[in-house]
């Protein structure tokens, strides 16, 4: 029955690349953005059972596959070389990877599994940004309109998961979308990482923190499913709506909307980035009164107000890692990455797929250094800084957005200490699209075709024929 599921599902992904086209990255955006709610709510309720829940989880993934086979073969037919030049680190980062994982695989008795899933991780920024950048110069009207409407549809996300927050009781999970018993029955998860008696799992995003545990009898503030996933995914319309969109009262509220749902996500790293990004992108367009406005209201927030100044407060101090902190992992990836990641001769190849390898938490840095190795590690390195030069090169159609483009690659060196947040398909897909649509301007069409890039104020360019 689950390969019938997996087939059946593949068909449908098929048939909505082949009707749609560039349309279906609608599709795709709208199953990773709710998967974490909907397939549990589906299980829980009954009306599909546990071969089904798992095609349907697959869903996003043979969407982005296909469309990403498509990309590559209008890449080579419209588009001549150089591409733009972060795509060759990307490419040697996702080739080597595959080829770590085949070798461990077949001579070293490594964990397939494990491995499956996590070089599918590792293809996710090549895949999308191959897709965005090959359909956006080849239909720039779409291009322009769908990140207007991604903005938007995760405003309106943010509203119903302000709305699970403040009115959701305290079996809504259970009863509902339990994840607990979606991530062990469907997804293979271990049993001690789950809350059943709540539907959740224990990790701390999805808990809640006990500071502002007062707010709702939801335990899991602030999330549609999955609070990480929320949080990163929100990064997108509170930037794209305070920096790039005309002002306008849909536009605030949903500003609004998505920058509440930012916070009580309660997510450290998605602040960290979202506050970096802003302080670029103002720096950048020397606006310092802002920076100063809202940097001074945001530290009176922290320490006027008594549940959040404990917040923070708990945050600072756990910055010193010990072995009875049960909140230091953050301050551990960091701390051992750097006095312990580069002196293990194991990590020079990497140790393997399988999760015991792992010594030394919460970092994505380690995170490709113990499982694929230093080339991993130094690749994407490599191509963080490549796609900032090159984003620095500043195109006159995406002169608004590359500012907020070229801060993702720095806001990215500086979470993957804290997690491999860039590899996760749900929290950093709309993050990649915008980046994907500023490096479709570096595209070069194929003149030997007789085609030309049109003339079109404020876009990037089109395929027509000459």
């Amino acid at each position: 029955m689950i390969y019938f599921a997996f087939l059946v599902v593949a068909f449908v992904a098929t048939l909505a690349v082949l009707k749609l086209k560039e349309r279906s990255l609608y599709v795709l955006f709208l199953a990773a953005y709710t998967q974490n709610f909907i397939a549990p709510f589906l299980y829980t309720r009954g009306y599909i059972g546990k071969d089904w829940a798992r095609g349907l989880v697959l869903l996003k993934d043979f969407l982005l596959l296909e469309l990403f086979a498509w990309s590559v073969v209008l890449l080579f037919k419209q588009f001549r070389r150089p591409w733009p030049r972060p795509l060759k680190p990307l490419a040697i980062l996702t080739a080597y990877c595959t080829f770590r994982f085949i070798v461990g695989v077949v001579f070293l008795n490594d964990d397939w599994g494990q491995g499956i899933t996590r070089v599918r991780n590792i293809w996710f920024p090549l895949e999308i940004l191959v897709v965005v950048m090959v359909l956006t110069a080849l239909h720039p009207e779409f291009g322009r309109k769908f990140l207007r409407d991604i903005t938007y549809i995760l405003s309106a996300l943010a509203v119903v998961a302000l709305g699970i927050l403040l009115w959701a009781p305290r079996d809504f999970w259970v009863d509902n979308a339990n994840i607990a018993e979606f991530q062990v029955e469907v997804k293979g998860d271990t049993e001690n990482e789950m809350n059943f008696e709540e539907g959740l799992s224990l990790a701390g995003t999805m808990q809640g923190r006990e500071t502002l545990m007062f707010l709702s009898s939801f335990r899991a503030l602030g999330t549609f499913g999955e609070a990480l996933a929320l949080s990163l995914s929100m990064a997108v319309p509170v930037l794209l709506l305070s920096f790039y969109f005309p002002k306008s009262m849909i536009s605030m509220l949903s500003l609004v909307a998505a920058s509440a749902a930012l916070f009580f996500s309660l997510t450290r790293s998605a602040w960290i980035f979202c506050g970096f990004v802003a302080i670029y992108v103002l720096l950048r367009r020397h606006q310092y009164r802002p920076f100063l406005v809202a940097g001074g209201a945001l530290l009176a927030f922290f320490l006027l107000w008594p549940p959040m100044a404990e917040f923070a407060a708990l945050t600072v101090s756990h910055l010193s890692p010990s072995a009875d902190n049960p909140d230091s992992l953050h301050a551990e990836g960091v701390l051992w990455f750097y006095t312990r990641g580069f002196s293990d001769s194991r990590n020079i190849l990497g140790k393997g797929m399988s999760g015991e390898v792992r010594d030394i938490p919460e970092s994505g840095y380690a995170y490709l250094l113990e499982h694929f190795g230093a080339v991993a590690y130094v690749s994407f390195l490599w191509f963080c800084v490549s796609l900032y030069r090159q984003l620095r090169v500043v195109r006159r159609r995406n002169a608004a957005l590359s500012t907020v483009a070229q801060a993702i690659p720095l806001g990215i060196l500086i979470i993957m200490h804290f997690s491999q947040y860039p590899f996760s398909l749900p929290a950093f897909l709309s993050l990649w699209y915008v980046v994907g649509l500023c490096l479709s301007d570096y595209l070069h069409p194929r003149t030997d075709l007789g085609l030309k890039p049109a003339s079109v104020d404020g876009l990037a360019p089109q395929i027509q024929p000459a």
